[in-house]
């Protein structure tokens, strides 16, 4: 299998895939406005990335960046390709991408109560065999709560804190605590 990606660009038919999928992905109280996200993908800190295997679109990614670290914010694959390994392609192609930078995201918390814990323990799961390490720090972004995974749990949460305000204007607020 071979994936190829390509940014997504305002009205193009990779944006209208991408959105249909971010959509369908992601709950509303979960999802940043899609218009701003592909906008600010044209400033250097972040990158808009569609996934193909031949024609066929199999995922997206939004990442930021700096020369110090690797922020993978959104990731899904297209639910009519599910359990096709087209996620771990995905995270191999970014990982190539970060190079030696330490790659973070964040996951919902894993609750034993929560009505989608199936689900939350098997995204856990297939980051796990992907190289992330689920650590004791978090990530609140307004409201939500998240838990931190990383490629180096040594890695300084500042870095990453100073990423997204810096991504962002500091018009979301943000803050990373360990618990």
């Amino acid at each position: 299998m071979e994936i190829r990606r390509q940014k997504v660009g305002l009205f193009s038919k990779t944006y209208r895939e991408v959105r249909e999928v971010y959509l369908r992905s992601f709950p509303a109280h979960e999802r940043l406005p899609y218009f701003p996200l592909v906008v600010n993908s044209w400033r250097k800190i972040a990158n808009f990335y569609a996934y193909y295997n031949h024609e066929e679109f199999v995922g997206f990614a939004y990442v930021l960046s700096t020369t110090e670290a690797y922020f993978i914010l959104f990731l899904a694959v297209n639910d009519l390709v599910h359990s096709k390994g087209y996620g771990s392609k995905i995270l191999q192609d970014l990982r190539q991408d970060a190079g030696k930078r330490p790659i973070m995201l964040a996951i919902e918390p894993m609750n034993e109560e929560a009505a989608n814990r199936t689900q939350r323990k098997k995204r856990l799961a297939f980051y796990e065999r992907n190289g992330f390490e689920l650590t004791q720090h978090f990530y609140y972004e307004g409201s939500e709560r998240y838990q931190i995974m990383l490629t180096n749990p040594n890695s300084p949460l500042s870095l990453f804190e100073n990423m997204m305000h810096q991504a962002f204007w500091n018009l979301i607020p943000i803050k990373m605590t360990s618990e």
